[in-house]
């Protein structure tokens, strides 16, 4: 029997496309949803399970900003 090269896919939870994620990602890693752009973390591997990046850092330098 011959092994097929298969592409680990997640799915981005922002508008439901296939991500695919590269063979030698780790948990942890972030990578971008080629379908919307929205920044994703690799929070599990076996199944893949992708998270939205919560940017908190972006977000408090706004606030700041704004008087």
């Amino acid at each position: 029997m011959q092994e097929e090269n298969i592409v680990p896919t997640g799915t981005c939870p922002e508008c439901e496309a296939d991500v695919h994620v590269d063979t030698d990602t780790d948990k942890g890693d972030t990578l971008t949803c080629d379908e919307c752009g929205t920044a994703l973390e690799v929070v599990g591997l076996d199944p893949v399970e992708l998270d939205i990046v919560e940017d908190d850092d972006a977000d408090d330098d706004e606030e700041e900003d704004e008087y």
